[in-house]
């Protein structure tokens, strides 16, 4: 793949990444309006996880990224466009 169709692919991968983020992020918002104050911080926190992970891709620090996304429960790693994890993680 040549670097200028790379770089558009990241770009895009990255926008999706920030829809993901956007979507969990709701989750937490309606959690909190049922009352799932547990639920709702939990969501808070893999929002952080997550916009974490987007930032050390965005930066190129695969290697950071790599060990957000090791350290995330699956169900938060599968908001992670595959692209985008198979980016940081070709070996897998």
């Amino acid at each position: 793949m040549s670097t200028k169709n790379a770089t558009r692919t990241l770009k895009y991968d990255l926008k999706r990444m920030d829809l993901a983020i956007g979507n969990w992020r709701l989750e937490g918002e309606h959690a909190d309006r049922d009352g799932d104050a547990e639920l709702a911080r939990r969501y808070a926190a893999d929002v952080e996880d997550l916009t974490a992970f987007r930032e050390a891709v965005a930066c190129g620090d695969f290697e950071t990224a790599g060990r957000l996304a090791d350290a995330m429960d699956t169900i938060v790693r599968d908001q992670i466009p595959i692209r985008l994890y198979h980016t940081v993680f070709p070996q897998r």
